[in-house]
């Protein structure tokens, strides 16, 4: 065998025992069964997106109120160049 090929099944051998152990350390320390994580993720990542979407209806509604604001200075300031005979 080439020392390419000998490197290439040390790499793979060492990413399958890394795979592995991560996998047993993950279920021996895991506080709760897997239904319950998968509860809990589910809650949090609802919850996070309902905040990013609250978040972002405000900021929308911000530029809107800004834009109209703008729309209103605007007509006020052209409705008195039409009065003074601009």
């Amino acid at each position: 065998m080439s020392k390419n090929s000998d490197d290439s099944m040390i790499f793979v051998a060492g990413t399958l025992f890394g795979i592995m152990a991560g996998v047993i350390l993950g279920l021996a320390l895991s506080p709760r069964s897997g239904k319950e994580m998968r509860s809990e993720i589910v809650k949090k990542v609802s919850s996070d997106s309902m905040v990013k979407i609250k978040d972002g209806i405000e900021g929308q509604i911000g530029k809107i109120n800004d834009a109209i604001k703008a729309g209103r200075m605007a007509a006020a300031k052209r409705k008195e160049e039409l009065e003074a005979g601009y």
